[in-house]
């Protein structure tokens, strides 16, 4: 693990859907590291916030989504993340796939996240209103 690696995790209670975040510090201890704090952009906690990793990760497991290109990108992926602090957060326009692609990029992307559950939503509701059996 590196300084900005973008973090992705599954709560099993959301479907199948990801949540993302960004290695953001490591706390230091009398014996070396002794916790990981990532940056994310949270629904629950309403906007971009710092978290502990286990809080995070919710005891699921984490998986590394990309790293940075180099020691600078690491720097201004960082720098773009804290100048996001408190950010509200949107599931159209400020989702946490927003806020990592922006912190990467500069740039806010399209959130793959987003389209995946809305078609789910679309399907779910054509389900649910195809017409009964009129036998």
């Amino acid at each position: 693990m590196i300084l900005g690696d973008e973090l992705e995790v599954s709560y099993p209670d959301i479907l199948p859907i990801f949540h993302r975040g960004l290695i953001y510090r490591f706390v230091e201890g009398p014996w070396g590291i002794t916790g990981v704090q990532i940056i994310r952009n949270s629904k629950r906690l309403r906007g971009v916030c710092i978290v502990s990793w286990d809080e995070f990760s919710q005891g699921q497991q984490v998986c590394l989504r990309r790293r940075p290109a180099s020691p600078e990108h690491a720097s201004l992926i960082l720098k773009r993340a804290e100048g996001l602090l408190q950010h509200p957060y949107d599931l159209l326009s400020a989702n946490c796939e927003h806020f990592t692609d922006i912190c990467y990029n500069g740039i806010r992307g399209e959130s793959l996240t987003l389209q995946k559950g809305l078609v789910i939503g679309l399907g779910i509701v054509a389900l649910l209103t195809l017409p009964g059996d009129q036998g």
